[in-house]
């Protein structure tokens, strides 16, 4: 380039047959041979602004807008889905009379106070992160339509992008901090559950078996071995994988008889995996009460070769 005053003038140009650059004034390219057949074309006396990073973050806001939606209608058997068509439709057409007849609840079902709220807070991973993609997306387009307006256009797509990915963000948040306590209380409430379905085929399968082959409760985990089954370690831990306190309790029908345990307890230490604490699960004689007294603390570890009072 050459210096024109206070302007700088190209002298150069790229040669659109094999990309070199070649002089202006030249009428030939050195690399290739092209020859000129004509001056370099004039710029467009009108340039259309670029309208990519706008549109860019107006589609990932309606991106986040099209997942929930989709998954909201088509999820759980399309049961939003059947009761959007009753709602819109009524019961005046064969496919919704049919739906009807199949479910007649679908027109209580509570797709938005509830569907919508549990749908969000588990898609709340993937929207969240996406909402926060647009709302920077819609900030740099706006930064390049400010700073470049004959480049770059599309201001007000760009502001509502902005709003839009803004909106979804927070709404999104709202809903996960408002669904978080449940998810916690359903988590926990599951967790015990399994523990609970553990103690109940750990007693059907192999202590309540152990009863009738023999006429008494083992005196610890570790004489199930004595049964003609398979008892694997796994069947005597709870979910948090701590393993089951076992005690048995005595009875003596007169002086100097042979102990014969009649009864026990079977005790997980929950998930805080302390034994004697509140949320201890405790199963007496194959039933899970719901609360312990004194005299349901555990007192021995299964398999550890404690036998109980004698």
């Amino acid at each position: 380039m050459e210096n024109m005053g206070d302007k700088l003038q190209r002298t150069t140009l790229i040669c659109p047959c094999c990309g070199h650059e070649r002089a202006i004034a030249a009428t030939g390219c050195n690399e290739c041979g092209a020859r000129q057949v004509g001056p370099p074309l004039a710029k467009p006396d009108v340039i259309l602004p670029n309208l990519g990073p706008s549109l860019m973050a107006l589609a990932c806001a309606l991106l986040v807008l099209l997942v929930f939606v989709a998954a909201w209608i088509f999820s759980n058997d399309s049961k939003v889905g059947r009761v959007l068509l009753v709602s819109v439709l009524g019961d005046g057409t064969k496919l919704t009379r049919s739906l009807l007849a199949a479910d007649p609840k679908l027109p209580l079902y509570r797709i938005f106070t509830y569907d919508a709220s549990r749908l969000a807070f588990l898609l709340s991973a993937i929207l969240i992160p996406l909402s926060m993609v647009g709302m920077w997306l819609a900030r740099r387009a706006r930064r390049l339509t400010a700073a470049e307006p004959a480049i770059f256009g599309g201001a007000r797509i760009a502001r509502t992008s902005l709003l839009l990915s803004s909106a979804w963000f927070i709404l999104l948040l709202s809903v996960t901090a408002f669904n978080i306590p449940d998810a916690l209380a359903r988590g926990k409430a599951k967790r015990q559950a399994a523990t609970r379905a553990a103690m109940y085929k750990l007693h059907r399968e192999a202590i309540q078996k152990y009863f009738n082959e023999f006429g008494r409760y083992p005196e610890e985990l570790s004489d199930l071995s004595r049964l003609n089954i398979n008892v694997e370690g796994k069947s005597q831990l709870d979910y948090w994988e701590q393993p089951f306190l076992y005690r048995p309790d005595v009875e003596m029908a007169s002086k100097g008889s042979k102990v014969s345990f009649t009864n026990y307890r079977l005790v997980s230490a929950g998930a805080d995996g302390k034994y004697g604490t509140a949320d201890d699960l405790i199963m007496v004689d194959g039933s899970i009460i719901d609360t312990p007294a004194e005299d349901d603390l555990p007192v021995s570890v299964a398999g550890s070769g404690a036998a109980g009072e004698k």
